[in-house]
């Protein structure tokens, strides 16, 4: 009789315990259907911390010099590159002399790698650049390197000099970076492009 007894206990603790973990095993699954996976597949390797929702701001001689919002961010350290995806960058012009001081060139583009203490950046994927005075550039692939103060590409590129003239550059374009003093490389043309 004690045997009967003890085998049923050890029967309805082995049933407790097994819907215990089922419950838990579920209770966790549904927990974590609010944690979002990373929205952009390509993963990127040895990434010290990944941020939704990233926003950053720089600043030299107490003047904003530039800002930037991005949907998701990986930064890593060892490369000192910050990986930045769905981004708009804002840079603003610092030098009180000029005369595009205090405005903004507003960049959008899907990916964007800060490199060197975020001196050198490549931009790519539907790249828009929106300069002082109506001025715009688009391309699938850009780079900025701040200490020259110049953007450059080695892909096609499609020009508004905010006058209504439309130049599009067939091997790229070095300019600055309110694309106001822009040099092509290799063909050039005119033409109709959607902004």
């Amino acid at each position: 009789m004690y045997i009967r007894c003890v085998d049923k206990f050890r029967k309805a603790n082995f049933f407790f315990i097994a819907l215990y973990c089922l419950g838990s095993f579920f209770a966790c699954k549904k927990e974590s259907a609010f944690i979002q996976d990373p929205t952009h597949t390509e993963k990127i390797t040895g990434a010290d911390a990944t941020l939704r929702n990233f926003t950053a701001e720089a600043f030299r001689d107490g003047h904003l010099l530039w800002r930037t919002a991005a949907e998701e961010a990986y930064l890593v350290q060892i490369r000192d590159e910050t990986y930045l995806f769905n981004t708009r960058l804002e840079y603003f012009e610092t030098n009180p002399k000029s005369r595009d001081y205090g405005k903004s060139t507003i960049i959008n583009a899907k990916k964007v790698i800060l490199q060197k203490g975020n001196k050198f950046m490549q931009i790519s994927g539907n790249v828009l650049v929106n300069a002082p005075h109506n001025r715009r550039l688009k391309t699938e692939e850009l780079f900025w390197d701040e200490s020259k103060n110049s953007l450059y590409s080695n892909v096609a590129v499609t020009i508004d000099d905010g006058m209504g003239n439309i130049i599009i550059g067939t091997r790229g374009v070095k300019t600055d970076r309110t694309l106001s003093r822009t040099v092509f490389k290799g063909g050039v043309g005119s033409g109709i492009a959607n902004f």
